[in-house]
C-alpha cells in the first residue's frame, strides 16, 4: 500500500499520529536539491505548498489552503465526513507556538457544534532536515 493511500486512510479514521509519521517519511524522500534555500519566507512556503499538494493528492476530502477565519488564516484545513483537521505550520519553531496560534486566532472555532471530531494539528518543519521536526495534535 502506498504512502498516499495510507495517508488517506489515516485522515479518514482520525489517526493523526500515523499521518504525522507518513508526512515525515514523505518529506524525507524529497531530495535536498529540490528544497527552497533562498530565505525564511520561501522555505516556509515550500513546506506549506508541498503539504497542500500531498493533501490534495491523497484525499477526496475538502482541502483548504490558507483558510480564512474570523481572526486570520489557518494554514490548512482538511474536512472529511467524520473529522476536521486544522493545521498550522511553522518553520524552525515549536509545535507549542503553532498550537498557541491556532488557539489565539480561533481557527477551529467555526467547527464547534459541527458534529465531527475536530483536531488541531501544529506541525513544524526543519529547514535543516527538510522534514517534520515537531508535531502536536489535540482534539478540540
Amino acid at each position: 500500500m502506498t504512502r498516499y493511500v495510507q495517508a488517506q486512510r489515516c485522515l479518514k479514521r482520525g489517526n493523526i499520529d500515523r499521518f504525522r509519521d507518513i508526512l515525515t517519511s514523505f518529506l524525507a524522500s524529497i531530495p535536498y536539491s529540490a528544497r527552497r534555500h533562498e530565505n525564511e519566507r520561501e522555505k516556509e512556503r515550500y513546506f506549506q505548498y508541498t503539504v497542500y499538494l500531498l493533501m490534495r493528492m491523497v484525499s477526496c476530502y475538502t482541502v483548504y489552503h490558507e483558510k480564512e477565519t474570523l481572526q486570520g488564516r489557518a494554514d490548512c484545513v482538511v474536512e472529511t465526513p467524520e473529522y476536521v483537521y486544522v493545521f498550522e505550520y511553522k518553520l524552525d519553531r515549536t509545535a507549542a507556538e503553532a498550537m498557541q496560534q491556532i488557539d489565539n486566532m480561533g481557527y477551529a472555532r467555526e467547527y464547534t457544534g459541527d458534529g465531527r471530531k475536530v483536531y488541531k494539528a501544529a506541525c513544524c518543519f526543519s529547514s535543516e532536515t527538510g522534514t517534520v521536526s515537531d508535531f502536536l495534535a489535540v482534539q478540540a
